[in-house]
């Protein structure tokens, strides 16, 4: 807590009369109040120990919160980022500022990082597994000290069956892949 404070007043964020040093909003997407509006309620508790009034807001459905998302109207969120079996298809629409829309899921926290989009650029393109991993490795250096999404948590997916289906798929893709060699028995 001390360092935070430090790094807060360096920033030239004072705490004011009331001990405050800004009000942020945080919205969580409907229906996810185990994932989205516990960690909210829980954002505004510690944030409060270094100055930081947070405000929680709800939405009433789906639509309102991924209008506000898309259109960059939010301080913080919590979301659900799934980055699907390439980081070409899920990561890369997260980070790359060419991405940048009034689009839900997009890069709508505006990130932007040339060195970012140079590095994912190569890597989209690399045919060579141990260069294309380097390169991600590098991304994925620069992506933690910058820090425009921080994962608090990590929904599980599972998937169960009975032992009477058989051929379910077992890839990356899980119950997203075809499930045409999926049979009972």
């Amino acid at each position: 807590l001390k360092k935070a404070e430090q790094l807060l007043d360096e920033a030239g964020l004072k705490k004011d009369g009331k001990g405050e040093r800004m009000t942020l909003t945080v919205d969580y997407m409907p229906g996810s109040d185990v994932q989205g509006k516990n960690v909210a309620e829980y954002l505004r508790s510690q944030l409060k120990k270094v100055g930081i009034a947070v405000q929680v807001r709800a939405s009433p459905d789906f639509p309102t919160w991924a209008k506000r998302i898309a259109s960059h109207d939010f301080d913080m969120t919590t979301d659900i980022v799934f980055n699907w079996g390439d980081p070409v298809i899920g990561v890369h629409r997260t980070y790359l500022s060419s991405n940048i829309r009034d689009i839900i899921w997009t890069n709508t926290q505006s990130y932007r990082n040339p060195k970012v989009d140079e590095l994912l650029a190569q890597a989209g393109t690399e045919t060579d597994e141990t260069k294309r991993r380097a390169l991600y490795a590098q991304f994925q250096q620069i992506v933690t000290e910058d820090l425009p999404i921080d994962f608090l948590t990590v929904i599980p997916y599972h998937t169960l069956s009975s032992k009477k289906v058989h051929g379910l798929p077992d890839g990356i893709w899980g119950l997203l892949s075809p499930l045409d060699d999926t049979y009972l028995q």
